[in-house]
């Protein structure tokens, strides 16, 4: 008696993951405020450079992961700016050098991708309107027409809203990338909840910076190790988009400028030997590992001592 042999196993593989999110109301990026936004933002598009880095072909299909670095590009590029925007032909010696821009080897090909992101709204071009002080050969090698104008310039700082900036990157990123980015954004929310108003630490100017890091420190009653500092303003919501080594370099600064001051931890200041180690800080041959407190001791809460009472009163019985 025969049994019926199973059907074969399918070595197919199995369809890739969709990137269409379903949405079932308010999601982790649509309670943001602006300036959580921003921060998701940097977020998700470090996720996305980490992305292109790791699979050049995947991403560079994007429209709008193209857009996103072009934008990112310009803003920290140093040649070929003018007024708000940069010249496009600099741009892309910029990226072509990094390797950002495989799929367009050519700047006929950059143009034309930039027009197609310009059409559909993912950045800005501009026309060069004083051109009588720019070399005239980066302009003319700058030039891409669309119908009756002739654009030259990136915009570095895009007008578009920032939520839809958002939109833009995370809808270009993976799966996997896309979740981390989400569970960011619903950090970020909960760090605003927990802030009360308060500025992150990351869009302060270095002298407001170290003020703030200098009234938390007083609220102590010794000089604060940075690790366990940096622990503080995690919990308070005010780290948000600041990790431990950008923390500890804008201690560095304060410290150069004068702003806070910094010393070496001794043997009476005790602590546990990881968190000393995690807290060092090389400045000027010298490592650091505590913000000093700058406030005056608390008054003690029974007064004076009485002998010193009695000293006064003595010296005021003979005047």
């Amino acid at each position: 008696m025969s049994s019926a042999r199973p059907p074969p196993a399918s070595f197919e593989p199995p369809p890739p993951p969709s990137r269409r999110r379903l949405r079932t109301g308010p999601g982790a990026f649509d309670v943001l405020s602006r300036d959580g936004a921003a921060a998701v933002l940097l977020f998700a598009r470090a996720k996305l450079e980490a992305e292109r880095r790791r699979a050049p072909g995947l991403v560079n299909g994007s429209l709008r992961a193209f857009a996103s670095r072009v934008e990112s590009a310009a803003r920290r590029v140093t040649e070929g700016v003018h007024d708000d925007g940069v010249f496009i032909a600099p741009l892309f010696r910029l990226l072509r050098g990094r390797d950002e821009v495989p799929s367009f080897p050519t700047l006929s090909a950059f143009k034309a991708r930039l027009l197609q992101a310009y059409n559909r709204g993912l950045l800005e071009l501009a026309t060069c309107e004083r051109a009588e002080d720019v070399n005239p050969l980066m302009v003319a090698a700058s030039a891409v027409r669309l119908r009756r104008t002739t654009f030259h310039l990136v915009r570095r700082w895009s007008r578009r809203n920032i939520f839809s900036a958002l939109g833009d990157v995370v809808a270009a990123l993976s799966p996997k990338a896309y979740a981390a980015a989400k569970d960011f954004a619903r950090k970020v929310h909960d760090d605003e909840k927990r802030r009360e108003g308060r500025p992150r630490l990351i869009t302060l100017p270095l002298d407001a910076f170290a003020a703030r890091v200098q009234t938390v420190v007083n609220e102590g009653s010794h000089d604060a190790l940075i690790v366990e500092l940096f622990r503080e303003f995690d919990e308070r919501g005010e780290a948000t988009g600041l990790g431990l080594r950008a923390f500890k370099a804008r201690l560095r600064a304060a410290h150069r400028a004068g702003s806070l001051e910094l010393r070496a931890c001794e043997a009476r200041d005790g602590g546990d030997s990881e968190i000393v180690q995690a807290s060092a800080v090389d400045h000027g041959g010298m490592t650091l590992h505590l913000v000093c407190r700058t406030a005056m001791p608390l008054p003690i809460p029974w007064g004076r001592p009485t002998l010193l009472l009695r000293r006064v009163r003595a010296t005021m019985m003979q005047a």
